[in-house]
């Protein structure tokens, strides 16, 4: 009986260990067909020890011709921000890549082996390193907010969006918002767009005075664009640009102008390309209806940009927001339930950059004073001050 029942345990642990080596090699070949079909720019298999590397390097390397892909064992991976340095202490990683993607990762270890002290430089590198790996902004965000005191916006669960424009007459505006568009006014001069997005109105003030540059434009997203077109033709609504329905485009719509001569621009989006996700997102969001029978399903608020790069950094690096659509010359990225920002290369939009311009922003969190001690130890570069601070071209931020 006894000798039955060690040859159980001893059939049991090798059939254990040949599983076990079965699924090593399931998960390497997996790495291996992400890097064959250009889904991850390089590829590393966890962390092994030394001898097990060796005992499967013949596997490993039938796997990886197989892919056509090739393979590079690295025994001194290099201690950035992006993982736990004891992750691949005593062990070896082994790299899947094809071209010159391990040139890519050789500049990227000579960086690290020149390791800054600023902490900027190496929230940098270890950017680089996840950009390498094929990760986007968000895994990477996750990444450094498990190993570094870092965080975003998004991360303290921003609840609203509420774009604020300004008026030489508020009342004139109010009466727009509330009598032609038939918005649902949450207080004076609060509206309601959709689920968790809100434009606010105000008077001109020592900072937004007249005739100072728009530099922003609201889309207002509907599915009742013929509807919407001949109501505001009715109501005498200045058309900027006429709808021109296009079959086969990204999206339709026409642009309307309001008593203080911001654009509004009803928007419909639709199956195409750059709009797969965004498309995905939207078929969450609620209708919300106005007094005239008609209704919205979100909101975009425009802004107009010099630097595009440098806003789609700050809007994933330090906002956290997720980009739901590009368009090539502007990038959506939603911030609440139906509120998203657009960015604009100012050369090709409807509105130019301006310094200082006509609109401000905000955004609500879970808990701000959360996010206020994050923000007060490490957003000196922004300024923040008493809940706001000023971006990248100058557009100021509010967060409640």
């Amino acid at each position: 009986m006894r000798t039955l029942l060690q040859s159980l345990i001893v059939v049991f642990i090798c059939f254990a260990c040949s599983k076990q080596q079965e699924n090593h090699l399931d998960a390497f070949e997996v790495f291996c067909e992400m890097v064959a079909n250009g889904n991850k720019p390089l590829a590393l298999h966890h962390p092994l020890a030394y001898d097990v590397i060796e005992k499967n390097w013949d596997q490993y390397k039938a796997i990886a011709d197989n892919y056509n892909v090739q393979l590079f064992r690295e025994d001194n991976f290099p201690k950035t921000l992006l993982f736990p340095f004891e992750a691949t202490e005593n062990k070896s990683v082994i790299l899947i890549y094809t071209g010159q993607r391990l040139k890519q990762y050789e500049q990227l270890k000579a960086a690290v082996e020149e390791y800054p002290k600023e902490e900027e430089l190496k929230m940098g590198i270890a950017r680089r390193l996840g950009r390498l790996l094929g990760y986007g902004n968000s895994g990477i965000n996750d990444l450094l907010s498990k190993n570094t005191a870092y965080r975003s916006l998004a991360s303290f669960e921003v609840k609203k969006q509420v774009t604020h424009l300004y008026y030489e007459n508020i009342e004139e505006a109010i009466s727009f918002y509330e009598g032609i568009l038939g918005l649902n006014k949450v207080d004076s001069s609060l509206f309601q767009i959709g689920d968790e997005v809100f434009i606010h109105l105000h008077a001109f003030n020592e900072t937004h005075v007249k005739d100072q540059p728009k530099s922003t434009a609201v889309a207002l997203l509907t599915d009742q664009l013929p509807e919407w077109y001949s109501y505001l033709q009715d109501q005498q609504v200045p058309i900027k640009y006429t709808y021109k329905p296009r079959t086969g485009g990204p999206h339709d719509g026409f642009v309307a102008v309001d008593p203080g001569g911001y654009l509004l621009e009803f928007e419909q989006f639709k199956q195409h390309p750059e709009n797969e996700l965004f498309m995905a997102v939207l078929a969450e969001a609620p209708r919300t209806e106005t007094s005239t029978a008609l209704s919205f399903y979100g909101s975009i608020t425009w802004t107009y940009h010099k630097d595009m790069l440098k806003m789609e950094s700050f809007y994933e690096e330090v906002l956290g927001y997720q980009k739901v659509a590009d368009q090539g010359w502007t990038k959506i990225y939603q911030t609440s339930a139906s509120g998203f920002i657009g960015l604009v290369d100012e050369c090709r939009g409807m509105e130019n950059y301006a310094v200082n311009k006509a609109v401000e922003l905000e955004w609500q969190v879970e808990d701000v004073n959360a996010f206020n001690r994050y923000a007060n130890e490490h957003w000196e570069k922004f300024d923040y001050n008493n809940s706001s601070f000023t971006g990248p071209e100058n557009y100021i931020y509010h967060i409640q």
